[in-house]
């Protein structure tokens, strides 16, 4: 049909101006070019919004990724050092238990000897040998404690 009319347009003028068709053409392909750019424009500014928010969601994922991954090499490392302060305070205890041990062996080896045992009773019991006359003297911070007493 469109063509049948335009057909008949060009019977009936029989005269066509080309430049004016060539105008008139090129009208309508800067339209539709510029419809096409406009939606090119908005599709792109959709695009670009889409691309802003996966950006910022990959972003804040990124983020706390990274963040759990610090949290936990952070629990790790604070662990490591608590067992290592632990382990230290136990070789100090293993330590000063070792010393107490070779003092107390020292001790029992002493135990046995006659002397040790006279100078014990001496000095804890307050036990004499027989002839022998006990003096007490008294220090002055004994008599100061007394009296506060």
């Amino acid at each position: 049909m469109v063509k049948r009319r335009r057909s008949r347009e060009l019977k009936n003028n029989q005269v066509i101006d080309i430049e004016a068709a060539r105008r008139e053409r090129r009208e309508r392909r800067k339209l539709v070019a510029a419809e096409k750019a406009e939606k090119e424009k908005e599709r792109r500014r959709e695009l670009s919004k889409r691309h802003v928010i996966k950006s910022k969601r990959r972003k804040i994922v990124y983020c706390l990724i990274f963040i759990v991954i610090g949290l936990i090499i952070g629990a790790s490392a604070y662990n490591v050092i608590k067992l290592k302060m632990e382990e230290a305070e136990a070789q100090a205890k293993l330590d000063r238990l070792l010393e107490e041990k070779q003092a107390l062996e020292e001790e029992l080896a002493l135990v046995d000897r006659e002397e040790y045992i006279e100078q014990q009773a001496r000095e804890h019991l307050r036990m004499i040998m027989p002839g022998e006359i006990l003096y007490v003297i008294k220090d002055k911070e004994e008599d100061e404690n007394e009296t506060e007493n």
